[in-house]
């Protein structure tokens, strides 16, 4: 595929509980969500009953699937590259499910093991966390089985599917409405066997939960704390996840549906994925657990997009920072100057190692600065006029990985204020930042302007700073054996907010 061609790509999860497709668009070395949509079609219910897809239940699959291909036609998706899980596994009349589709549908769906369903939601994790070094647990409680993929030192050490679906459980042992104690601790006793035998010890630093159930507890702990940002990763600490089991185990599926956030089809089935992934937190120690939006459909566009002989940046060796494999992600989707981006980025980071100490930064503070160095000018995309504040705008509300709320809002401010205008108290966004975060925006945002200074011309004509900090004076040396008249000039221009922070001359020697 040439840089210049756009892609559109569909994909369908078929699960226990509901269908969702994803289309999204590639371009050069990133994709771009375009469209989400889910339909609850509880494919569980009957196969967890009868073990068999009644009449009606495949003409919901049918009309359901005849619905998203019309979806993704519109959007000018040629084909849908369609998955299915538990459900279609178990299905007796499998065959006869399948054929059915492809003729009413033309669509050809492909029915996945549990292994190949765990790798799928390995990579949607490893495109969203920095796993390298890592020993983590992903689990994807579906409908009617749970994905666990153990990984140690980044890579994948161990992937079982487990028939520990929420679906499935609440079927099999939570009858009553609301289900008794008798009724939990039973199936508490069957999910600990399975998680017995899958041993996955206490050396494990986070637990990543995929899956409709575990997000919808994400959002229903982020509207109790107010926190309403709509963002693909959500941590949940486990003193929240106990309290909310021990608030919904009593209550009926109609009491469960009124609380803020409960996705109604799911209030019934939460329980049982709530309880399962507490018993997890138990068993490994972890204090909390991570959701992940989409981890299977994630996955399955990625899986995707290789297969066209196309790799993402998180996937290439020399990349093996999922952060800043995700900013390259990024900023490609809004046609950013790559090469200006690194060479403003490679500069910056001699600015910092040269001046961390003296400005009171940590190690920590150069990754708010490499992003924004990145990112800057992202708002180009939309317009040059005041792209600042476009970029701003454009960086909140991009899914960046490996960055709190608050660093993102730093981040943002940064690229705000790369250019015109020095940070203020009286902006608001500004303001909104503690005090502490806004002394670290300003030191920041006062070395970024500096660096983009020394590739004013957008050529790479410096190879290398020098920085020598003296009691008089802040001493910058360009080494560079072309004419860099223009840095230089520039330099001058917008040294004095480094200066007034430093209360020391900034000089190029």
């Amino acid at each position: 595929m040439r840089s210049s061609d756009n892609v559109k790509v569909a994909v369908a999860d078929i699960g226990s509980n509901s269908l969702r497709l994803q289309i999204s668009e590639v371009k050069d070395k990133s994709y771009r969500v375009l469209e989400d949509y889910k339909e609850m079609i509880r494919l569980g219910d009957a196969i967890y009953t009868q073990g068999y897809f009644s009449k009606d239940t495949i003409e919901t699959i049918v009309s359901t699937l005849k619905n998203v291909k019309r979806l993704a036609e519109s959007r000018g998706c040629k084909t849908i590259r369609a998955i299915a899980t538990a459900a279609f596994r178990e299905a007796d009349n499998l065959g006869e499910t399948l054929n059915i589709v492809e003729q009413e549908c033309g669509i050809k769906i492909e029915v996945i093991s549990g292994q190949e369903e765990a790798r799928l939601t390995y990579l949607a994790a490893s495109a969203n966390f920095e796993l390298k070094g890592r020993n983590a647990l992903i689990t994807d409680i579906g409908g009617g089985s749970a994905e666990y993929t153990i990984v140690r030192d980044g890579e994948v050490d161990k992937a079982k599917s487990l028939p520990l679906g929420c679906n499935r459980l609440t079927r099999e042992f939570l009858e009553g409405d609301p289900p008794t104690s008798a009724q939990i601790i039973a199936m508490k006793a069957h999910i600990k066997d399975y998680i017995d035998k899958l041993k996955p010890g206490k050396g494990l630093e986070m637990l990543i939960c995929t899956g409709g159930s575990m997000n919808n507890a994400g959002v229903i702990c982020h509207y109790r704390d107010k926190n309403l940002r709509d963002s693909q990763v959500k941590y949940v600490e486990r003193k929240f996840l106990k309290k909310f089991i021990s608030d919904i185990r009593g209550k009926t599926t109609a009491e469960r549906v009124k609380i803020e956030g409960m996705e109604e089809k799911r209030a019934d089935i939460i329980l049982a994925a709530a309880i399962q992934t507490d018993m997890v937190l138990e068993e490994t120690g972890i204090d909390g657990f991570y959701t992940l939006t989409g981890g299977l459909r994630a996955g399955i566009t990625i899986d995707t997009i290789n297969r066209m002989g196309i790799e993402l940046p998180f996937q290439q060796n020399s990349m093996d920072n999922v952060r800043y494999a995700r900013l390259i992600e990024v900023g490609n989707k809004f046609d950013f100057d790559e090469r200006d981006a690194v060479q403003v980025a490679k500069l910056a980071r001699m600015l910092f190692d040269g001046l961390k100490d003296r400005m009171g930064l940590i190690e920590k503070d150069w990754y708010l600065l490499e992003a924004a160095a990145m990112l800057r000018d992202i708002g180009k995309h939309i317009a040059y006029s005041k792209h600042h504040k476009h970029s701003y705008y454009m960086i909140k509300h991009s899914e960046l990985v490996g960055y709190t709320h608050d660093e993102v809002e730093a981040i943002a401010s940064i690229a705000r204020y790369h250019r015109k205008s020095m940070p203020k108290a009286a902006h608001g966004d500004f303001n909104d930042l503690c005090l502490s975060l806004q002394l670290r925006v300003e030191k920041l945002t006062a070395l970024l302007r500096l660096a983009i200074a020394l590739d004013r011309t957008h050529k790479g004509l410096i190879d290398r700073l020098d920085v020598n900090v003296t009691p008089v004076a802040i001493d910058i040396r360009p080494v560079s054996d072309k004419d860099i008249t223009f840095e230089i000039k520039d330099f001058e221009r917008n040294r004095d907010m480094l200066a007034k922070l430093l209360k020391l001359p900034v000089r190029l020697v």
